[in-house]
């Protein structure tokens, strides 16, 4: 049976902080922040039909459904099944039109909320609140910012944010990565993936970790304190530290520990290094980085032999080695 491509746009004026959501099946969705305050969506579509009439016939039951007002645009599919439920049920009906693309230019600081089943997403500059479900497909966020609310089933997670975010994730069977320069609040819970957080934590805030078997790996230079619950669960850290407790109540503190982060985990492991971020930054902005870097190996190795204890390598660090 031939295939006809048809092409659905929708344009929409929701201003700088409108509302945009989107729910579709099928379909890898890709979101770009734009200046101004137009949302502009492009929906394509392949038809398996006939006749060039049949596919124009089939496209008109297959088109977008559309709701809009005054700072909000709604796209989802049109043939009843509306919800996140419902783009479930079609999946699995097996429809004779497969969405293939969505393209989106929205708003960077708008309200943001995408639904999507069985396709990846890719979401580019919002600054914005933003949600977003997934299942059966992985979630990329790059350049982001803002507030990020996150459900994900059976697909990996990954968050290179330019600002500081605030990020509530639940993920089952799927790992998340997240990068960014702080975190206002970190709230995540993970079935059967690993989590793995680069940043610095803020401390008005708390944040919270809790997995079933998923490993949690921790990047920051920040001071904090990691209330650790977990019979199985082993703890490294390539930091200077203390450790306090013992059995399933374990308490790891790192600097003035003044972040407060709860790990909670089944048989999974923590393990907190130094930021990569620092790691990343350019050599000729820190001309003296290697021998600082001697150094600091020196330090940390008198520690671990015992030869200093931990107040005394904090206070070398400190002054600059």
């Amino acid at each position: 049976m031939p295939t006809y491509r048809r092409v659905q746009d929708i344009d929409h004026e929701i201003g700088p902080e409108g509302s945009l959501a989107l729910a579709v099946t099928s379909a890898d969705v890709r979101l770009t922040a734009t200046a101004g305050g137009t949302a502009h969506l492009r929906a394509t579509f392949e038809i398996g039909a006939s006749s060039d009439a049949e596919a124009d016939e089939m496209f008109e039951t297959l088109r977008l459904r559309v709701q809009s007002g005054s700072g909000r645009l709604a796209v989802e599919e049109q043939d009843g099944h509306r919800g996140f439920g419902g783009t479930i049920s079609r999946l699995l009906g097996g429809r004779s039109a497969e969405l293939l693309s969505v393209e989106v230019e929205a708003p960077a600081g708008c309200r943001l909320e995408v639904r999507a089943v069985s396709g990846d997403v890719h979401a580019s500059g919002f600054r914005g609140s933003q949600r977003f479900q997934s299942v059966s497909g992985d979630l990329r966020l790059a350049d982001a910012g803002g507030d990020l609310d996150i459900d994900s089933v059976s697909g990996d997670v990954s968050l290179r944010a330019v600002e500081p975010v605030t990020l509530k994730v639940n993920n089952v069977s799927g790992d998340l990565s997240a990068q960014a320069p702080a975190y206002d609040g970190l709230r995540i819970q993970s079935v059967s993936g690993d989590v793995s957080v680069d940043g610095e934590l803020g401390a008005t805030n708390p944040h919270a970790v809790d997995t079933v078997s998923g490993d949690f790996r921790l990047a920051s230079a920040t001071g904090m304190t990691v209330e650790v619950r977990g019979l199985s669960s082993d703890i490294h850290s390539a930091l200077p530290h203390r450790l306090e407790g013992g059995a399933d109540r374990r308490r790891l503190i790192v600097g003035d520990g003044a972040a407060a982060v709860a790990f909670s985990s089944m048989s999974g492991d923590l393990a907190v290094t130094r930021s990569r971020q620092l790691a990343q930054t350019p050599a000729m902005s820190q001309p003296t980085a290697p021998s600082r870097d001697a150094d600091r190996i020196d330090i940390l190795g008198a520690l671990e032999r015992g030869e200093i204890d931990v107040d005394e390598a904090m206070r070398r660090l400190d002054d600059g080695a």
